[in-house]
């Protein structure tokens, strides 16, 4: 399987803070990668690196065999990678529609923009039914999809999900867990950073766990099912995550 993207060594600041230590990661075409961690690992840092939205780095990314560690957010972007921040980003004072209208490229067609749009719309059908409603007045879930579906609109290559079923309610969590098994099933490679394990588990290929801004494990789902020294050691969990990834 050919690397969509291969980070290597990757250092990460703010200010003169570091954040990441050496971090390597790598991720195919078609694949759903996992990252995990306990809070103030590095996950957030990672994604941030990945679009050059922090201080400083150092270390090499590698996109399509591109090396774009030096290039701007708006290049990287352009170039297929659709980032869903933990914070949204969404604009509160348009409405649904105009938030995803303004997702996309001048270039793209009235034709091809009413497909995209109806495309997200099928997917949340929520978002259908608010489309005239503003941002800021739909509750988080609502927003989240609206995140997702900024993010889709753009159709993307890569899609970089940060936290998506953060703070939502049990119900809005299992529809973003379909729309992600949706996108990953449209062959679009995600790179997921999830606090909620049993969520990343039923959609990603491979994992990997970050500590103290460190790489400390890399495997499969299953190979990190039968783990449970480093389920115990670097997520605080045992036995009963175990048995909820058997059933």
């Amino acid at each position: 399987m050919s690397n969509l993207l291969s980070v290597e060594d990757l250092n990460a600041f703010y200010g003169d803070s570091q954040v990441l230590f050496d971090v390597s990661i790598e991720l195919g075409s078609n694949e759903v990668v996992g990252i995990f961690g306990r809070n103030g690992m590095g996950k957030t840092t990672l994604l941030n690196s990945l679009v050059n939205r922090i201080d400083r780095k150092t270390g090499t990314v590698t996109y399509r065999g591109q090396d774009v560690s030096e290039w701007s957010t708006h290049e990287i972007i352009r170039e297929g990678i659709a980032y869903v921040p933990e914070e949204r980003e969404i604009f509160p004072a348009l409405s649904v529609r105009e938030n995803l209208q303004l997702a996309m490229s001048s270039s793209v067609s009235e034709e091809e923009i009413e497909e995209r749009i109806q495309n997200v719309f099928s997917q949340f059908e929520r978002l259908r039914e608010r489309q005239n409603q503003r941002g800021g007045t739909l509750s988080g879930g609502e927003q989240q999809m609206l995140a997702i579906g900024r993010a889709l609109v753009t159709d993307p290559d890569l899609l970089l999900l940060d936290e998506p079923t953060e703070g939502l309610a049990p119900q809005i969590v299992q529809d973003v867990i379909r729309t992600i098994k949706k996108i990953r099933d449209q062959d679009i490679p995600i790179l997921l950073v999830e606090q909620n394990l049993n969520t990343v588990l039923e959609v990603a290929d491979r994992v990997y766990i970050l500590e103290q801004g460190k790489n400390v494990y890399e495997g499969t789902v299953p190979e990190l099912r039968d783990d449970e020294a480093t389920q115990q050691e670097f997520l605080g969990v045992g036995t009963e995550l175990t048995e909820k990834m058997n059933d």
